[in-house]
């Protein structure tokens, strides 16, 4: 399975960053992430790239996939950093409305709207998630890229 993220930057602020995400070429939904803040632990979006993604049970949001590639400094489990290196890890696909929800991780919606009382967000969250993880399936063999227009 290949996922593919678009963020718009016309939807884009300081607030947060959203986007379509598509499986295997057909639209599946939306995403919200946290802004771009130099790809700061817990507080950024994850770099525009390729990814792996790899199964795994997130004690907070049960089975999901974790994104993973050294080269732009996001792992996929703590476990993964080779000792003296530093880099992001944990960073999931999982339910939220709004950016400020994930910490560093992609939620994934039906619409991006304005949703009160926090302002934009994405809606259907849980849903969408759950739809999302019977596509999935078993979760392996699965990439990931991450791109802006």
């Amino acid at each position: 399975m290949k996922i593919l993220i678009v963020r718009d930057k016309s939807l884009s602020d300081a607030n947060g960053t959203y986007g379509r995400l598509s499986i295997d070429g057909k639209p599946f939904c939306a995403t919200c992430e946290q802004p771009w803040n130099n790809n700061l632990a817990n507080h950024s979006c994850i770099p525009v790239g390729e990814y792996v993604l790899i199964p795994y049970q997130s004690p907070a949001h049960g089975p999901t996939v974790v994104f993973h590639n050294p080269a732009l400094g996001i792992y996929g489990t703590p476990e993964m950093i080779p000792k003296g290196v530093s880099g992001r890890s944990l960073c999931e696909i999982h339910n939220a409305n709004w950016p400020f929800q994930v910490k560093g991780c992609i939620a994934v919606g039906r619409d991006i709207v304005d949703i009160a009382p926090h302002g934009l967000g994405v809606t259907g969250s849980v849903a969408t998630l759950a739809e999302l993880t019977a596509r999935w399936g078993n979760r392996t063999g699965m990439t990931a890229s991450v791109q802006e227009k």
